[in-house]
């Protein structure tokens, strides 16, 4: 399970059900903070390491459409030498360019998708783990009048309204559908995909050529 997939488990289980099962509350529930804790930290490593990739999917995007700008340049002295198969040849490389700069900018909107799920998640566990904390002594109350039989154990209704408050934290989404969202195609299509792009950018380069002449007040 990812580290999406365990935050949301975290967040939204069942307090109740999980103290109702401890055998020994007070090391239990202890160890339960610390392994919340654990895990905040794990995610705050990842957004840290998510941000960082994010930041480099943006310097590639800028580099990308500078590479494309290089290539039109060259393009156009190859036109001004009269030189038009070096002027495709560089047309091409500019489309080659841009269809690179495309890919990587969807990964860039997919990276900033996951950084916001995942900080999102971060921010509801730790609104969690701070209630827990909080609520630490009745919880072990409750387990030791669980284990008892106490009167005590009906009275949850704290317990209750604790739940329905951690429900209603719906900012973390399930990891199957997170992978779906950013998986989104598989490797053949996305492979299909690229081969289209240059497939378009080759049978469109002669019409480049001719507009970059035009511009340049050569055709």
């Amino acid at each position: 399970m990812g580290i999406l997939g365990r935050l949301s488990s975290l967040v939204k289980s069942n307090l109740n059900n999980v103290v109702d099962s401890m055998q020994d509350p007070a090391k239990e529930i202890d160890q339960m903070i610390r392994d919340m804790e654990d895990s905040a930290k794990q995610a705050r490593t990842e957004v840290a390491q998510c941000m960082a990739e994010e930041k480099r999917l943006q310097k590639r995007v800028a580099d990308l459409e500078g590479d494309a700008a290089d290539w039109e340049k060259r393009a156009g002295t190859a036109v001004r030498a009269g030189d038009d198969a070096l002027a495709k040849e560089a047309l091409l490389r500019k489309a080659e360019k841009e269809a690179e700069r495309a890919e990587t900018q969807k990964a860039l909107q997919e990276q900033g998708v996951y950084v916001d799920q995942l900080a999102q998640a971060l921010k509801a566990l730790d609104a969690r783990l701070k209630d827990i904390k909080l609520r630490q002594g009745t919880l072990r109350a409750k387990a030791r009048a669980n284990k008892s039989g106490s009167p005590l154990s009906g009275k949850t209704s704290a317990f209750d309204d604790f739940d329905r408050m951690a429900g209603r934290i719906d900012t973390v989404e399930a990891e199957a559908s997170l992978d779906e969202q950013l998986g989104g195609r598989s490797e053949a299509s996305a492979a299909a995909e690229r081969k289209l792009n240059a497939m378009a950018a080759e049978s469109s380069v002669d019409e480049a050529l001719a507009e970059l002449k035009k511009k340049l007040g050569g055709g």
